[in-house]
């Protein structure tokens, strides 16, 4: 009921009064009402599962459908790659490193590097097979068909860190469980992210370029780029390349961008961990919680902005300075009161953007279109990269646990299986895709967009609704830690 009331007021927000100040997403005070109207939803959502056996998240994201249903969120919520980016993950990176178990992450760092680096390697290449059959030449030419399928995969390769923190909160798990599912979703992310900016590059120019997530094409540039210089789908297009050229010039993008992503990354980490000192020196010195709040506020945000700056990993770097500040901040004595206040302020920050994200997803159908995800052709393909995306986890997940032997929980594979959730991540990558290529719309975009929107809401509603009574059947948990839903 809280929700259908608010109806009225999106309703009017997305229709005859966008020009005002007040409802404009371009303006400061439009992009407030935006904020207050999602968070004004997200609240009456949680206060509605209170009272009913639903996930939050799951009914998030219903509720975003229900919105979308209706047409009537204002055009300002449309989900954006940068909001995704800048604004989200920082904070929710920062968060996971300051409550990571370093003990925990050092025994079980084989574990995570294989389902990290093997499942998003394997989840590509499965998926990127299992989609290329779909890819007619009519949306994508035929020599670029496989850049194209293996773009798919590696969007929806990386567990999202969002998606898997939120569901694991309300999950009891053993330790070492628990710290292999959270350490994979906080690194895969950069690996799948970095592997899909360097098969954008080779499809659409032939070349990459930095930025904080790695590499990352320059979409604003690309009409600017020389025909002799382009070598991907732009100068396909025109007809300017031959296929032999374009092959080549697509392995040295690809090549080029594997080498320079280690430097990025161990650059990423280096700076992440320089900063994390530098506000842990400065924590100590005024032992003022509410001052420290600031200061970590700057180090989440800051360390991903320099990163992006100066070349390097921003995921790499938030994550290692909330692990410097997490690992040595809440051991130091004297500091339980600034621990606590931390804590308490950064658990609020993480609530209210999993609110916003997961409400966001939902909304998102409205953009995309009903018809589009309904379509015969769409629907089998979400089926098909879905049922891909299981076995490519699968085919990582169960020999590594079959390696461990005895020493893994029982059951553990199966909860590690499943756990693979994508979310508003593997959103923001497909809607980085160039909308049209020399004033043509982009058909390969209108094609995978619909097809990762519905996977990554199969993900959601079947997966997450599904852990705690697959952590009960298998036993992994005591019935006691387990919600009923």
């Amino acid at each position: 009921m809280m929700l259908l009331s608010l109806s009225p007021l999106m309703l009017a927000v997305a229709e005859g009064s966008g020009h005002t100040s007040t409802t404009d997403p371009h303006t400061v005070s439009g992009l407030i009402t935006l904020f207050t109207i999602l968070l004004a939803v997200s609240v009456a959502v949680a206060v509605v599962t209170k009272r009913i056996r639903v996930p939050y998240t799951v009914a998030l994201v219903i509720a975003g459908l229900t919105v979308a249903a209706f047409q009537a969120a204002p055009v300002g919520a449309a989900l954006n790659p940068e909001l995704v980016f800048y604004i989200v993950l920082p904070p929710i990176l920062f968060r996971a490193g300051l409550l990571i178990d370093i003990n925990a992450l050092g025994k079980n760092w084989l574990s995570i590097a294989i389902v990290t680096t093997l499942g998003t390697i394997v989840t590509t290449l499965v998926v990127g097979v299992a989609i290329h059959p779909f890819l007619t030449p009519d949306i994508v030419p035929e020599q670029f068909s496989w850049l194209a399928s293996f773009l798919l995969g590696a969007m929806l390769s990386p567990t999202d860190p969002i998606a898997v923190m939120a569901v694991l909160k309300r999950i009891g798990l053993p330790p070492r469980l628990r710290t292999v599912i959270e350490g994979e979703s906080l690194f895969n992310d950069g690996i799948a992210v970095v592997l899909f900016f360097l098969l954008y590059g080779a499809l659409y120019t032939g070349a990459v370029t930095e930025d904080a997530t790695g590499l990352v094409p320059v979409q604003a540039q690309m009409t600017h780029v020389a025909p002799e210089d382009q070598g991907g789908l732009l100068s396909s297009l025109e007809g300017s390349d031959s296929q032999s050229r374009t092959d080549r010039q697509q392995l040295v993008g690809l090549s080029d961008g594997a080498l320079k992503f280690v430097g990025y990354t161990v650059f990423g980490l280096l700076g992440g961990a320089f900063l994390g000192w530098i506000a842990l020196w400065m924590m100590r010195w005024v032992q003022d919680p509410v001052l420290e709040n600031a200061i970590t506020i700057v180090l989440a945000y800051g360390s991903f902005l320099l990163a992006s700056m100066h070349h390097a990993s921003g995921v790499a770097a938030v994550i290692m300075a909330g692990i410097i500040v997490g690992v040595t901040r809440w051991h130091d004595r004297n500091a339980s009161i600034s621990v606590k206040t931390i804590s308490i302020f950064w658990e609020s920050v993480d609530y209210i953007l999993n609110s916003l994200i997961f409400l966001l997803v939902g909304i998102e159908l409205q953009f995309i279109g009903f018809d589009s995800v309904l379509s015969s052709t769409v629907l089998l393909s979400i089926g098909i990269v879905f049922l891909a995306m299981l076995l490519g986890r699968a085919l990582v997940v169960y020999p590594a646990g079959a390696v461990y032997g005895r020493s893994w929980p029982k059951g553990g594979s199966h909860i590690v299986f499943w756990s693979g959730l994508r979310g508003c991540l593997t959103l923001a990558l497909v809607l980085l895709l160039p909308d049209d290529i020399h004033d043509e719309p982009n058909k390969l975009k209108s094609f995978l967009l619909p097809i990762v929107f519905g996977t990554v809401l199969l993900t959601l509603l079947l997966q997450s609704t599904t852990m705690a009574w697959l952590i009960r059947r298998t036993g992994c948990a005591r019935p006691d830690e387990i919600p009923s839903a």
